[in-house]
């Protein structure tokens, strides 16, 4: 049976490392009845964490979901405002330029448009359609 190294079978290899580990740290701490680095680590940090943790739930407990929406709409409004200004200003950037303008009336549909241009038979005969039907109206 081969053994398939893809990451999720890695992860789950290095967490089982890891859980077996601290497991092991832990039953020799209990067993030799002396601190290890990381117990004595933990008890010093162990209240700095407690505050930091009452304090994010105590902020996270005032949002609630219409302000969260509202919040979530502002701060998109913000963004998108900025896109659209960024935009405007590439635009008109673009236009200050003839070469520019036409390539972008080019992409856009716009712009000259030529009897003999290189394009098929098809599309030939289409648009001289178009034609003689104008000219008869």
């Amino acid at each position: 049976m081969p053994i398939y190294l893809d990451p999720a079978i890695l992860s789950f290899y290095i967490s089982l490392a890891g859980i077996l580990g601290m497991l092991g740290l832990k039953v020799a701490e209990i067993r030799s009845n002396k601190k290890t680095l990381i117990s004595k680590i933990a008890e010093k940090t162990d209240d700095t964490v407690w505050k930091y943790y009452i304090n994010t739930k105590k902020i996270l407990s005032y949002i609630n979901r219409k302000s969260a929406i509202a919040l979530i709409q502002w701060i998109a409004y913000y963004i998108l405002s900025w896109a659209r200004r960024a935009y405007i200003w590439a635009h008109r950037k673009a236009h200050a330029h003839p070469p520019s303008k036409k390539v972008i009336d080019m992409v856009r549909g716009r712009g000259e448009i030529k009897k003999n241009g290189g394009v098929s038979f098809f599309l030939k005969s289409i648009s001289s359609e178009d034609v003689g039907e104008e000219g008869k109206k």
